[in-house]
């Protein structure tokens, strides 16, 4: 066993080949491994052949670490479980990411899970390579950790927070050979390569995570920890990439005047997820000015009461002012929309599709796509969906198909029509952006067609659109597998 050896890894998180970010969900956990000494090596499954994590598990490290979130994910980390455990049947597996943390118990059942990093991870990771390599079989000492104890389950008392301010630059050491792969296959893509500038958020929404994982403790990252890391990214041949800010900078408009003249000295194209109340007119300008090439704003829904009820934090009131500012802009924008919520009326759920139409013509060119509701273990409306009726899955795999495309709420009385309104808002208002290949464009451009009509008469009889979704869904794998093939890495 190589005791200063840790394996990291990342499973494919989506079906479909154009989905590949950098991992920081590992090389934030390895970078500050090597900061304290540890050897680090990462195996991403976007980018990687899996002989390359046999060949690291076959090197009989002191551990492999895998991160995963509730969706497609789960599969494949199980996968990547089931091949350590093959080729090395003693060696520890611990889950981390958002999935294993607010399921840390339903996780530890598995036996392909030894322990379980809840929340930031950092800290407790390391302090678990330390006790391992000493040789330690009781970890009661380690907070944020679950383990395995005479056949039952503990979890430890949960872990303070770090000083973001001490966290390590996550493209240093290892990490940069991950990020100068991407940068390699960036091409036209933008969402690939990513940069955080601070954890958390210091909003409430009933449907995400951060509540839970983050309790509602928000930290940025002073201007000049960021200027220094932007700095670092220049200098590492990056020029365009995506804020993974949960709300961009948490929403600091002192902060982001001072960034954003960063970002415009380097000539950075980036992405941000940002609250659709943070702008003025000389914001979006700003912005613009700056290199952002596209924003997102989790709009919902235009019914106060929806609103309230999922703990938005917004009202109809801001969400028209905010779509009045961004749409004298010229940056591309997504304004993403939320339907099958538990209680929601019919009425309520036609008022969010038309939204969806006005949202085009105040905004014309707005991609406006349509999601259905996924309860997620830990987040606020997961025991409003409990009380209607969801059952959750009772093992790990259970979790695999949670995802917007594959509807699993009990209460709602047409499932495929909320699949046919998800994959239709896609091919009519996303087309551009994600099948604007030559390829693409001559299977889906017809179906583009298809939609556009679809949308405007809300007519999905004979839905073959689904089929041929699923059918590209499920061939994704053979698809990531020739862009590997091609790309030799």
């Amino acid at each position: 066993m190589e005791k200063k050896l840790v394996v990291l890894g990342y499973a494919n998180a989506s079906p479909f080949p154009y989905h590949a970010w950098t991992p920081l969900a590992i090389l934030s956990l390895g970078a500050y491994l090597e900061q304290h000494g540890i050897e680090v090596e990462y195996f991403d499954e976007r980018i990687h052949r899996k002989e390359r994590f046999r060949e690291l598990v076959s090197r009989k490290p002191l551990l492999v670490g895998l991160s995963t979130m509730t969706c497609f994910q789960i599969k494949n980390t199980l996968s990547l479980a089931k091949i350590a455990r093959k080729i090395n049947p003693g060696i520890p597996l611990v889950w981390g990411g958002t999935h294993p943390s607010m399921m840390a118990g339903q996780t530890l059942e598995s036996g392909l899970v030894d322990f379980v990093v809840k929340g930031e991870g950092e800290q407790t990771l390391l302090e678990l390579v330390q006790a391992l390599q000493e040789g330690k079989k009781e970890f009661s000492g380690i907070s944020g950790l679950g383990w395995k104890q005479d056949g039952g389950n503990v979890l430890n008392p949960d872990r303070d927070f770090l000083d973001i301010e001490d966290l390590p630059f996550p493209y240093d050491g290892k990490g940069k050979e991950i990020l100068s792969e991407y940068v390699r296959r960036a091409g036209d893509t933008l969402e690939n390569i990513g940069y955080e500038s601070s954890r958390g958020c210091p909003h409430k929404c009933g449907f995400c995570y951060n509540v839970f994982f983050h309790k509602n403790v928000c930290r940025v990252k002073s201007v000049e920890k960021v200027r220094s890391e932007l700095l670092k990214l220049k200098e590492l041949g990056v020029h365009k990439m995506t804020f993974y800010d949960d709300t961009f900078l948490a929403g600091k408009k002192d902060m982001m005047v001072k960034i954003l003249v960063l970002l415009k000295d380097l000539d950075f194209k980036w992405i941000a997820n940002v609250r659709i109340n943070t702008f003025n007119s000389e914001l979006i300008k700003q912005f613009e000015e700056s290199g952002c090439v596209y924003l997102f704003f989790g709009v919902e829904s235009p019914d106060d009461a929806v609103l309230k009820f999922i703990r938005k934090g917004q009202n109809r009131r801001m969400i028209d002012e905010g779509i009045k500012v961004a749409s004298q802009g010229n940056i591309p924008t997504l304004y993403s929309l939320m339907i099958g919520l538990p209680g929601e009326t019919e009425e309520q759920m036609n008022r969010t599709l038309d939204f969806a139409d006005e949202i085009r013509r105040r905004h014309p060119g707005a991609e406006v796509p349509i999601q259905p509701y996924v309860p997620l273990p830990g987040t606020l409306l997961y025991e409003e969906a409990l009380k209607a009726g969801f059952k959750p899955p009772t093992h790990l795999e259970g979790w695999k198909n949670f995802t917007n495309d594959e509807v699993r709420n009990p209460w709602i009385k047409n499932p495929r029509l909320l699949n046919a309104i998800y994959i239709n808002s896609f091919l009519a208002f996303r087309y551009d952006r994600f099948l604007k290949t030559f390829w693409s464009r001559l299977v889906f451009g017809p179906l583009h067609k298809l939609s556009l009509w679809r949308w405007k008469n809300r007519n999905y009889d004979c839905f073959v659109e689904l089929y041929l979704y699923l059918t590209y869904k499920r061939l994704g794998r053979f698809f990531i597998f020739l862009e590997k093939t091609f790309k030799k890495t």
